[in-house]
């Protein structure tokens, strides 16, 4: 009896059933990979498409298409090209990996996603609907050539929160700039993690600038704790496009 098992064992595991089990494999994933295709909506990249979502339906379809056509390389190659048969019997291990690449860098920006979205929750009492939040980029020094984060408002009813961490002891200095048409006066305050407005922030009133001219404004601000904290912005008046940059640094 143990003999009859450990044979049946050994015709499972040998070598020459690979071809039939990747193409058994391949047939079995044609239609759960057209299903998937066919009612995908991106998780990636909000409303559009990105290069992830790219990647990851061309695998999804190709997963089935290399099982088969590795499977048919295999009866011809066994026999006749040890080597060459193992590398095709890799194949079709690259889109299963990148399938797995893209979903665990999917489940990283979900986790962003949801450090953003404690940014939402709050809006300081301003009543205003929150339209963007994003985790704002602390650089070490204050570039004034370029700038790391910008956005744009298109109505005086939203407003716009970016979450970044501080420390106590450190300063953090914000570079604001506005121009174009529009040149919105931008309204800026910082939220600490309960959502109550610093009080003492340097410029809480609207920034004002005067239309087609580029106005820079640089902003001061000392953590009183560590911890995470949200820079919320307005248009009070003219909505439209700014830029800015955050910096820290030791006082």
């Amino acid at each position: 009896m143990a003999i009859e098992k450990e044979r049946k064992l050994n015709w499972l595991i040998e070598p020459r059933r690979i071809p039939w089990y990747w193409g058994l494999l391949g047939i079995l994933c044609i239609c759960p990979a057209g299903f998937f295709v066919g009612f995908y909506d991106s998780p990636l990249s909000g409303d559009r498409m990105g290069v992830f979502d790219y990647v990851l339906i061309y695998s999804v379809i190709s997963f089935p298409i290399i099982c088969i056509g590795s499977s048919v390389g295999l009866r011809f190659l066994n026999d006749k090209n040890k080597k060459l048969a193992f590398y095709v019997a890799l194949l079709p291990l690259f889109p299963l990996l990148l399938i797995f690449a893209v979903f665990t860098w999917a489940n990283v920006s979900s986790q962003d996603n949801a450090l953003n979205s404690a940014a939402c929750v709050f809006d300081g009492g301003d009543g205003l609907d929150t339209t963007l939040c994003e985790t704002a980029k602390i650089e070490p020094n204050l570039d004034y050539s370029s700038f790391g984060q910008q956005a744009t408002t298109s109505s005086a009813l939203e407003a716009h929160s970016w979450q970044f961490s501080a420390q106590q002891g450190k300063q953090i200095t914000i570079l604001m700039e506005t121009y174009g048409r529009g040149c919105p006066a931008i309204r800026m305050r910082i939220l600490d993690s309960r959502g109550i407005v610093i009080e003492g922030f340097d410029h809480p009133s609207p920034i004002q600038c005067a239309s087609g001219t580029i106005t820079d404004s640089t902003h001061i601000f000392d953590p009183p704790a560590d911890g995470i904290y949200t820079l919320r912005l307005d248009t009070p008046e003219t909505p439209g496009p700014y830029w800015f940059n955050i910096a820290e640094a030791e006082k």
